[in-house]
């Protein structure tokens, strides 16, 4: 367990470097920048960091882990029961942690516009397949390409949703996500047209 002292020096380091990520690329971003905001030495810096790479990945896994905590909750049997519910409460869960890191996601998805970390298709997928055995494909689509269809379309919505201040609730954005995955968007469209053409 780390001392109040080495966790406020962290949080200093990290506000830091959130606030250096809305001014400016991480490539122009120094370690000197960061500990004169930190309004720490160099020396503190390295005791927990070996560089400015070091600090981004450790700040990447430190949310990742979180997801992936988040996910172990969800057991894929309900799916089958119930699969609006389940990929709700799935899609909630990973807004809940994206809200608990809003400043995190805020750098990525509006200053950077970076996008969400590709580990995010990859915890998915992979806490999925410890619950079943995945086929090679689905129907005519293989699997590799459906998660990257799915997955990128889900972030899309998120990153609309962070950028519009997170004002809909985790369970509005959780419903629009699974409404467009179930129906699929040329589905909901033509439906539209239909309805008023």
């Amino acid at each position: 367990m780390e001392d109040r002292r080495i966790r406020k020096t962290k949080e200093s380091i990290k506000s830091a470097y959130f606030k250096l990520m809305k001014e400016k690329h991480f490539k122009d971003i120094t370690v000197n920048q960061i500990t004169e905001k930190a309004d720490i030495n160099r020396g503190t810096f390295y005791l927990h960091y070996l560089d400015k790479f070091d600090l981004r990945d450790r700040l990447e896994n430190e949310v990742l882990e979180k997801l992936e905590e988040k996910l172990k909750e969800r057991k894929i049997e309900n799916l089958i029961e119930n699969p609006e519910k389940y990929s709700i409460q799935f899609i909630e869960l990973i807004l809940t942690t994206i809200e608990e890191n809003r400043d995190y996601f805020e750098i990525l998805l509006i200053h950077q516009d970076i996008g969400l970390p590709q580990q995010f298709s990859r915890i998915i997928k992979k806490n999925i397949e410890s619950q079943i055995q995945l086929p090679h494909q689905l129907g005519i689509v293989p699997i590799d390409y459906y998660f990257a269809f799915i997955v990128n379309a889900q972030t899309g919505i998120i990153k609309e949703w962070v950028k519009n201040g997170m004002k809909e609730t985790k369970k509005e954005i959780a419903t629009y996500a699974y409404t467009l995955a179930y129906n699929g968007p040329l589905k909901l469209m033509h439906q539209y047209m239909k309805d008023t053409l």
